[in-house]
This record gives C-alpha cells, sequence and structure tokens, in this order.
C-alpha cells in the first residue's frame, strides 16, 4: 500500500510563472550526496551557464558550487516556501534514496514541474495525481539523464505556463495531494483490511 504524504493545500497554493528571468531550476532540502547534488551540480554545469540553480536549505555532507549560476538560500519556514517556489520555472530532485520526498508534493501544488530519480516517490506521485506530464522521472545516479530532462521539462514548463501566468498543474486534482486526502485512503485501506 502506497498512500503519498498530504500537503497543506491553503499554504502551498498555485503560483505565477516567473517573469523575464533566466530558467531557473529550484532544489528544497538539504544539500547532500544522498539528496544527489553532486549529480545536480554536475548536470547543471554541463548546461554551460544556461540554467540558474536556487538551492533552499541546509548545508550537508556536499560541498556548495561556488559558480555564478548557483544560488544557496538558508532554511526557510514552511509558510516561505511557495515563495521560493515562486522564483523558479521548473522543481528538481536528484536523490539516491528517500521514501517519498514533501517537497516534489509542495512543489506540485505550487505549479511547478518535477524532475527527479526513480527513487523520490515521483512515480507515485504521478500515479495519485494522474499527471502524465510535469512529472518527469530519470534513472538515479545519472548524470546525462538529468542534464538531458532538466531544459525538456524547462521548455514544457514555459509552453504550459508562459511568464505571469497563474501555475496549475493540478486543477480539480489538487485535493488528491491534501492530508485529508492522505487520511481518506489510510482509513479505506484499514477498513477494507
Amino acid at each position: 500500500f502506497r498512500n503519498p504524504y498530504g500537503v497543506d493545500l491553503s499554504m502551498f497554493t498555485p503560483t505565477v510563472a516567473p517573469t523575464g528571468e533566466k530558467p531557473t531550476v529550484i532544489f528544497v532540502g538539504a544539500w547532500s550526496y544522498q539528496k544527489g547534488c553532486d549529480l545536480l551540480t554536475a548536470a547543471v554545469a554541463s548546461l554551460a551557464g544556461r540554467v540558474h540553480l536556487l538551492h533552499v536549505g541546509a548545508v550537508g555532507d556536499a560541498p556548495l558550487p561556488h559558480e555564478d549560476w548557483f544560488e544557496h538560500r538558508e532554511p526557510v519556514p514552511q509558510w516561505q516556501l511557495p515563495d521560493c517556489y515562486e522564483q523558479a520555472h521548473v522543481f528538481v530532485l536528484a536523490s539516491r534514496q528517500e521514501g517519498l520526498s514533501l517537497v516534489q508534493a509542495q512543489a506540485l501544488a505550487c505549479g511547478l514541474a518535477v524532475v527527479c530519480t526513480d527513487r523520490t516517490g515521483g512515480e507515485d506521485l504521478a500515479e495519485l495525481t494522474g499527471l502524465s506530464e510535469g512529472i518527469f522521472v530519470v534513472p538515479h545516479d545519472h548524470v546525462e539523464a538529468l542534464a538531458e530532462t532538466i531544459p525538456r521539462a524547462l521548455e514544457w514548463a514555459k509552453m504550459r505556463f508562459p511568464s505571469g501566468t497563474q501555475r496549475d498543474l493540478l486543477g480539480d486534482k489538487r485535493e488528491l495531494l491534501s492530508w485529508r486526502a492522505y487520511a481518506m485512503r489510510y482509513i479505506e485501506r484499514l477498513e477494507r483490511d
């Protein structure tokens, strides 16, 4: 039984697509090898400065890049994360291992496309929401796949949500990401068993 975590949908609401800025990808979480930050750094570096990488979170065991395409911000309270998501075009998570990364669901609720590895629970979120687009899953530990997929996701996001438009990626399926829906799925499973 897989039951993806819920999101506070009153806090994580559709955002407006950034205007007139360099394409930005965001990663929220600990900057660490477990989260694949070395892979993410290599992938973005291979894009020769065409993409800005924004990191929000603590610094773990992986070194921070010092290139001008990288920006680090210290951790922020949950209620400030939507402001960070609004500054990006795509959310990226290159983790080597996760159960389900909640920040992916938060990013989706804010309208961002998600690029993630097959070890993050992204496929479960795609199945739950019925999204056939907007969630790009790549093999873990595969820099080339990540580097090829980030520009595709950025292009998809630009076409789907032009600058200045409201990003409601989930539409009437947003409720599927709520904590209430999470609880109802769990209760239904308990009653069935």
